[in-house]
């Protein structure tokens, strides 16, 4: 079978890795770099390549650049390997092959990934050596990218700029994207950009997971049940108090419009509504309790229905946590660090990403609003309904429209750091450097823009993996619409977990294998005559032991299909009556015992057991 045609995308930067045969050493000595130079700056000048960022390791070396065309980049890669393992080979008198097969390559796009691209070169695969180039130092060898150059006016606020980005961590998430990317010569974009490119090259450009997809056979309901613990378990250490909420509203009381901006009004022929969010639910009983206004922590979960353009009504599960009485960023720290414990505690970590922006108050975020309605208006002609609704509206959802001509237009359009004021950026940046001391992974998105009524702080938590529903959570500070609706100034802040998305991650990345497990103890009868006595032991041993999970095994099948069964539930105790010698074989599976006991041991043996 022919290898696949390595893919080259004209116009934007490549990120390019290769790396010692075997894993050998690649570099043992300063004059082995001075010589690998020698060798990039002959064929940079050579093939017109743009390097923007490099890291040279002792086994790996990381090039970020841009090339004319495939062939130039496939010239440049083949000069310097060659040329360096000639000299490689003659001074440290070795022979053969210094490279591991091919270089590995893949596309960037650069709105999107190009700084994060060039901070992960720079700052996560370097070791102890001096050999990379943060911050574009050495100036000679590098060249600024557009995106780098955005950075600030002069060399010095875009090094200040990039020194600051630089300092909190890489999302896990972002790390593994950009790494399977390299692997598997696939395009690093998001799913729109990605999606574009694919319509134009007819060809799968996004990573794939290997191997064919698993089957899993598991309980969905107890699949939730589990899910719903870890939460609910997690808010009780942060001391947040449960509330139920009627899954209908009356009209009158939810007069006003909702809360979210996702959800037509779902009316009913008596008057009433469905649930379309938990923060309205929450806001009526502030208001009916005044008391709660002032440091309260409340949470929810329960079903939720949408409607939107008129369709057909779907429901979805969200668990929404809100803090009322905080105005202080501190409420927001709290929460992001409740949002990262949630995710650790699923081990989905490595898989989300979490994104934050700052919209400033109602008054600066207005102001951007209209700006970009004087910006846009003049091309009014030039849109679709769909872009008049939205210039109405909201126009800051034109910024991220991918068609052509709405891209050509978002390159010059008003932006909404000239319309924030000093302390809208402060309370921002306070946000940033908390997160990082946290070390709490974060990616500032200046295109993420609120669909609910937010003000200030916004933050979203995304799975890239997952190719729809890709919004796992969304939160911020809501101080404007809560004051509006309750009629008097409140200071709110929360937000919603999404459970379908994260049941989905859960299901896609196999971390669920272990709650399906959710069985102690099992009793299995050897014999039909031992059937009484296995009912009586498990009445018996489920009072002794009210916190343990037991199971009568109450099957015909055979003795050893049904030893199997218990073990592929999770059961850490397989008890086996024989009905002749009242004796119970006790079969600890964690510990892999099997030993033989009269039947009336059976309970002081188990609480033996569970000590050890």
């Amino acid at each position: 079978m022919p290898r696949k045609n390595r893919l080259f995308i004209d116009g934007i930067p490549h990120l390019v890795q290769l790396c010692g045969h075997n894993d050998e050493t690649i570099f043992k000595g300063e004059e082995d770099y001075q010589y690998f130079y020698q060798c990039i700056d002959a064929a940079m000048s050579i093939y017109a390549i743009r390097l923007h960022a490099y890291s040279l390791s002792s086994k790996k070396i990381f090039l970020f650049l841009s090339a004319p065309d495939k062939e130039c980049l496939g010239r440049f890669m083949q000069y310097i390997a060659k040329g360096y393992t000639h000299y490689f080979n003659h001074r440290h008198q070795r022979h053969g092959t210094l490279w591991d097969s091919r270089y590995n390559c893949c596309p960037v796009e650069p709105n999107a990934y190009f700084l994060l691209t060039k901070k992960y070169v720079e700052c996560h695969c370097v070791d102890e050596t001096p050999h990379h180039s943060f911050a574009d130092s050495p100036e000679v060898r590098i060249t600024p990218h557009e995106e780098y150059l955005r950075l600030g006016e002069n060399a010095a606020q875009r090094s200040g700029a990039y020194q600051r980005f630089c300092l909190g961590m890489i999302v896990p998430a972002v790390i593994t994207r950009i790494e399977s990317s390299l692997v598997q010569n696939c395009l690093l974009a998001t799913t729109p950009y990605s999606q574009s490119l694919e319509e134009k090259y007819q060809r799968n450009l996004r990573p794939r997971k290997s191997g064919r997809p698993r089957k899993h056979y598991q309980n969905p309901a107890a699949d939730w049940e589990w899910l719903e613990k870890k939460a609910e378990y997690l808010l009780q250490q942060y001391c947040y108090k449960e509330i139920r909420m009627p899954l209908l509203e009356r009209l009158e009381e939810n007069a006003t419009r909702s809360f979210s901006g996702e959800s037509d009004e779902l009316m009913l022929n008596h008057q009433a509504l469905f649930r379309g969010d938990g923060t309205m639910g929450c806001l009526r009983l502030l208001s009916q309790y005044q008391n709660l206004q002032i440091g309260t922590r409340l949470w929810y979960q329960g079903a939720m229905f949408r409607r939107q353009n008129q369709q057909n009504i779907s429901q979805f599960h969200q668990l929404g946590v809100e803090a009322f009485g905080y105005p202080d960023i501190g409420i927001e720290i709290e929460l992001i660090s409740l949002q990262y414990d949630f995710f650790k505690s699923l081990q989905l970590l490595p898989f989300v990403e979490l994104k934050v922006n700052t919209l400033g108050n109602a008054e600066e975020f207005t102001q951007f609003r209209r700006h970009l309605q004087q910006y846009y208006q003049p091309l009014a002609s030039l849109l679709n309904a769909r872009q008049l609704a939205c210039l109405e509206q909201h126009p800051e959802r034109l910024l991220s429209d991918k068609d052509n001509l709405m891209l050509r237009l978002a390159e010059k359009a008003p932006q909404l750091e000239a319309c924030l004021s000093l302390q809208s950026r402060q309370r921002f940046t306070h946000l940033c450097d908390s997160l990082t001391a946290l070390n709490i992974p974060f990616t500032h998105d200046k295109n993420l823009f609120p669909v609910n009524d937010y003000n200030d702080q916004l933050f979203e938590w995304y799975a890239d993996s997952l190719h729809h529903n890709k919004l796992l959570c969304r939160g911020g500070r809501y101080d404007n619409s809560a004051s509006r609706l309750i009629g008097h100034p409140v200071s709110a802040c929360g937000f919603a977990f999404m459970l379908e998305p994260i049941m989905q991650l859960l299901t896609a990345t196999k971390k669920n294998s272990d709650y399906a497990k959710h069985v102690d103890v099992v009793i299995i009868p050897s014999q039909e005559r031992a059937r009484d006595q296995a009912i009586l032991l498990g009445r018996r041993l489920r009072r002794n032991f009210p916190h343990l999970s037991i199971v009568n095994d109450c099957s015909t099948l055979r003795l050893s299909t049904r030893q199997k069964n218990a073990q592929r539930q999770g059961a850490r105790f397989i008890l086996l009556i024989d009905g002749s010698d009242n004796e119970v074989t006790f079969c600890d599976e964690e510990n892999h015992c099997w030993v033989q006991i009269p039947l009336h041991e059976v309970t002081a043996h188990l609480s033996m057991a569970l000590m050890m």
